[in-house]
Order: C-alpha cells, then structure tokens, then sequence
C-alpha cells in the first residue's frame, strides 16, 4: 500500500481469501474502506467450548487428509464439488491445474489457517460497506443473518445455479456488480 501509494483499500477475498481479508480488517480496521467476500467462509462464532471442541473434530480428519501421501484424491473430491454447469471445461482444467499443483505442506497448511480462523466475537461489528456474493446452497441458511451481525451494511446476494468460480463462470455480471459496489462506496482511488 505504501508502495502504491495508497491509504485505504476496498478488500476482495475469493474462498480462503475471506479469511485473509477478515484478518487485515481486524489488523488494519482503518486503512480497510470496503470488503468483498466471494463464495468467502467466515465462520460462525460456537455457543460454548462444547460446540467449540465438537467443530474442531469435526474439521480435523479433513485436514489431516491433507497431510497423508494422499493428498490429491482429497483434493481433486473438494475441487470437484466447486464446478456447476457453468464451468467450461477449459475453466475446470484450469482449476484443478493450479489447484493440484499446490505443495502438499502448502495445501495443508492453508487448509488448517482457513478453519483457524476466530469466528467474530459478539459485539464484533465493521460499519464499513460490504459486498458478499455467494453460491446459493440449502446449507447456507441462515449464512446472511451471520454476516449482518458482524456487517450491518451488508449487501449480500446468493447466485442460483453457479460454483465456487462464479466470478469466472460469470465474469460480466460478477464485474457489473463489484463496480456498482465500488461506484457507491467513493472514490475508490484513496
């Protein structure tokens, strides 16, 4: 940023980039203008340290899957549940590329920081504006309630029938809709 030149920024975070962006929020609250969250996990807070504990089981045979020689089989299962019918082929080819060609200890390693994650506290709230774009799934309920308590000025939008990509799988409306975000924020430039 000083580099750039550049006081504060509007964050975009894809997947495990919502963690990361969460992350400069909490460092950084305010050099952070604006956040956009992509298909992005924010976890949500345990009622207890029983919940705590049975969530942390829950996660670890799924990332210890990522520490044994077998890595990619579970790799290739999680990126395969990413396409929809919107993902061309050259996309899916690209994907799982890039994806499969990651390090073992790097995939595991970004695996257990994504789930590590402290869901936000209560009473943890940013006024800033922020956009979430999300692939809309049956488990996902209750997903922008979570978010609203943390993010009052929230605009939060599930898309029918896309994957993971959407931004690739959609590119002109994903592009249409961040611009309006940013249009509405300022000048983005700062």
């Amino acid at each position: 940023m000083r580099d750039a030149g550049v006081e504060h920024v509007i964050l975009v975070g894809h997947s495990m980039g919502g963690p990361v962006a969460l992350t400069f929020l909490r460092l950084f609250p305010a050099k952070t203008k604006a956040l956009v969250l992509v298909d992005a996990y924010v976890p949500k807070a345990p009622k207890d340290d029983a919940e705590r504990a049975k969530q942390k089981a829950q996660m670890e045979p799924f990332i210890h899957s990522f520490r044994v020689p077998g890595y990619k089989e579970t790799a290739q299962k999680m990126i395969e549940t990413m396409f929809s019918d919107r993902t061309t082929p050259a996309q899916r080819e690209e994907i799982r590329s890039k994806m499969l060609s990651t390090p073992r200890h790097v995939m595991a390693s970004a695996m257990e920081g994504m789930f590590a994650l402290d869901a936000p506290k209560a009473g943890e709230t940013y006024t800033l504006p922020v956009m979430v774009t999300m692939v809309a799934r049956p488990e996902r309920t209750g997903y922008e309630a979570q978010l609203r308590t943390v993010f009052p000025n929230l605009k939060y939008e599930e898309w029918q029938g896309s994957g993971h990509f959407l931004m690739m799988e959609s590119p002109d409306r994903f592009n249409r809709a961040l611009e309006a975000f940013v249009a509405g924020i300022g000048n983005p430039k700062e």
